[in-house]
Parts: structure tokens; sequence; C-alpha cells
């Protein structure tokens, strides 16, 4: 489109975007003529259909009212397409405001679609001149990953294939709509499917990649907008950017994207008829059942699924534990001293009782305990010593740290 790089592209990325392009390479692993996968979903209301083409998602949904019909087609049913680019589908996009891509989009759309003729607009007339019905096809971004229009374009044919509108009838100047349970309702006319196929453009023509993702779209020169249907009539042309290309280039592009558009009709007809079938066999349908939807909605957007799963508690209930009663064993009372005048109290000696005495303290007792008896032993010896000396001089034995002992010689007075 005419303004495509919202969100920055480094040079890095577009550098290595382009080389592995000179490579016939992508990145998603698709060939230059490859398509990403299209699946489509419709909701419980009718008209609600869910597009998905690869990880870009557009929700649409169609509605009607009865209103006065244009002075030019008195005729003539009124369709409206607006399609919007909300901050959900990515965050270069404003809420409530349109830029220059939603604007050029909705041209784009509406040019394919409406003045292609492909809805039957005159089967919308009430009554001419006076009333008619005014189709409002709403198309919302919900994830924005390249390619808008092919898929609004999808969801929006899908959506009008799936409508159906409520049966009128006018009796004089009275007009009675009638709900769905007192008679069927009325399937919107279309005459052709035209459907928009997008290439991005590289190096003058000489690359073109079918189905861009944004980053393909952000880095490309110029990109190539082809509206066709089944019977292969050019509905719509769209030519944007600064690269040259022939004519030649342009006419193998159209016979490949007609391919393409028949496959792309056929999916959507096939999944028209699949909803029309469960409704009729009373199936359960909305997006809630679908698995397809849910399984997009999972693999994107972070897997919200499974990060909610994964958080979530049981409640369980806890088990009562039997408590064992322990076997509690006795202090002993041993005497001390002459005469058992003295007791002392000792712990009980089990593994782990907490009076158990470490190693490390038990070597400390026993150290004291033998420091002890040597003092004792070596006063004994000194009060031997000094009561067995006649002498002038007195021998005196001193102790250091050591247990060392060592005689010295003092004089005395006389």
């Amino acid at each position: 489109m005419s303004k495509l790089r919202d969100s920055v592209v480094s040079t890095c990325e577009k550098k290595f975007l382009l080389n592995l392009l000179k490579e016939s390479k992508r990145l998603d692993g698709r060939a230059f003529n490859e398509f990403r996968d299209l699946k489509i979903e419709f909701g419980k209301d009718w008209g609600s259909c869910f597009v998905s083409l690869g990880e870009t998602q557009v929700l649409a949904q169609v509605s009607c009212e009865i209103q006065l019909p244009k002075s030019t087609r008195p005729s003539e049913g009124i369709l409206y397409i607006n399609l919007e680019l909300n901050p959900i589908a990515a965050p270069q996009f404003e809420a409530g405001r349109q830029s220059d891509l939603s604007v050029q989009l909705n041209r784009i759309l509406e040019k394919c679609i409406k003045d292609s003729r492909a809805v039957d607009l005159e089967s919308l007339c009430i009554k001419v001149k006076e009333k008619v019905w005014a189709l409002r096809v709403d198309l919302n971004v919900l994830n924005h990953e390249g390619n808008i229009l092919d898929c609004a374009s999808v969801a929006a044919l899908a959506a009008l294939k799936h409508f159906r509108r409520p049966d009128v009838t006018c009796d004089g100047e009275n007009i009675i709509i009638h709900t769905y349970a007192q008679r069927d309702t009325i399937p919107t006319v279309i005459h052709h499917y035209p459907v928009c196929i997008s290439y991005a453009i590289y190096s003058n023509g000489e690359i073109i990649l079918a189905d861009p993702s944004l980053l393909e779209e952000n880095v490309s020169e110029a990109q190539l907008m082809l509206g066709l249907n089944a019977y292969k009539e050019l509905c719509g042309f769209y030519l944007g950017g600064s690269a040259s290309v022939s004519a030649d280039v342009i006419l193998k592009v159209t016979n490949r994207a007609a391919k393409r558009a028949l496959t792309v009709i056929d999916q959507l007809k096939e999944a028209v008829e699949q909803d029309d079938l469960k409704r009729q066999q009373n199936e359960e349908i909305g997006f809630q059942h679908s698995h397809s939807f849910s399984k997009d909605l999972s693999q994107n957007g972070n897997k919200l699924a499974d990060i909610l799963n994964a958080w979530r508690t049981v409640p369980t209930k806890k088990k009562k534990t039997e408590v064992k009663p322990e076997i509690v064993e006795q202090a002993k009372v041993e005497p001390i001293g002459k005469g058992n005048q003295s007791a002392v109290l000792l712990p009980p000696e089990t593994e782990n009782s907490p009076w158990n005495v470490s190693s490390d303290e038990s070597e400390e007792t026993e150290n004291s305990t033998t420091n002890k008896t040597t003092n004792q032993n070596n006063k004994q010896e000194i009060m031997e010593v000094s009561s067995g000396s006649d002498s002038e001089e007195d021998q005196v034995i001193v102790l250091n740290a050591k247990n060392k002992m060592k005689k010295t010689k003092t004089k005395t007075k006389k």
C-alpha cells in the first residue's frame, strides 16, 4: 500500500532478508509462490465469520437495517464495508482514528466487492423509492502479521454468504418484519466472489513473493494486488510502490493468482455448506466449539490457554497424620564424692538426644580432667620436696603452661 512501513525495520533485518531472498529462501520456509494456510470459521449468529491467514486474523460481522434508498438508484439496496485497524492488531494502530493504511484498504475492498457488483443489490429492495435493506460489513483486524487485504476480502465474502436477513411483508403502507421463528430467513444473493490476492515485489520485478508477511511487506519495493473471481475475471487491480514492473511479469502473476482464487472460493463455499449441515442437524455451532479457532488462539498471542491451565489449583483434602508416641528414657542419677552426699543428673544415652556431647566437647572435658590430675600430682611432689629438705637452700619447683618442672636455687638470709 502507499504507507505500509509504520513499524520500524532495522538495517540488519533488511539486509538479512534481501540476502536470503537472493538465495531463493524465505524466513518461514515457504516457496515464492506458496501461500499460508487459510482457515474459515463461523459463529453462532448469522453473518459472523472468523478468518485466519497464517497468523493474520480478521473477524467479520454483517448487520442489516431498513433505510431510504439513494436518489440515483431508488430500486437498489445499500452495502457498506468498514475495516478497522485496532491497537489489538498492532501497537502502531490507533483506536477511533483512521490511518492512511485503513483508508487505502477500505477503498480497495469497496472497488473489488461493491463496484464489481458481486452482491445483488436489487434483491435488497423492499419498496421502490421508500424502503430498502442496508447491509453493513464490519471487519476487525485481530492480529496483523502481513497481507491484511487478502484475509479481509475472504472474511467479508464469507460473512455475506453466511448472512441471513429476516423476511418482510408489505401490506399497503405498513411494513412487517418477521422474526426468525415466524418465517425462514432469506440468504444474500451473491453473483460472484472477487478474492483479493497480494504479491510483494523486489529488485524491479526479479523477485516476487506471494502472500507476504509483515517483515516482507515492510522491506518490499512495491506491492501488487489483484481481485479475481472463479471465472478468471479481473475485478480489481492495484500497484503501488517505486519498482518498475513489465507487462509480461504482471501477466504471469495474474495467471498464478487466478488458480489461487479458484481454490480459495471452493474452500469458502465448502465452509458455508458444512455450517448449514451442522445447523440442520442441530449440532453444536459457534467459535467455542471450533477446534481450529481455539488452536489458533493457543498458538498465537503467547499461548494464553496453556499458561492459564498451568496456574490452575485444585483444592485437596489434607491427610491426617497419626502421631506415634515416643518412648521417653529416664535420666540417671550417679553419686559423687565420699559418703554419697552429692549426686549428678545424667541425660539418657540416645543418638538423637540433644544432651549428647559432641566430639569437640568430649575432648575438652578429657583434657580438663587430665590437667586437674597432673596439677594435683605436682602439688603433692612440691610438698614432699619442701618438707624433706634440711639444707639452708630450699628447692622451688615452678610449673609452666607445658607442665615442665624447673629447679632453681635461691639464697636465704641466715
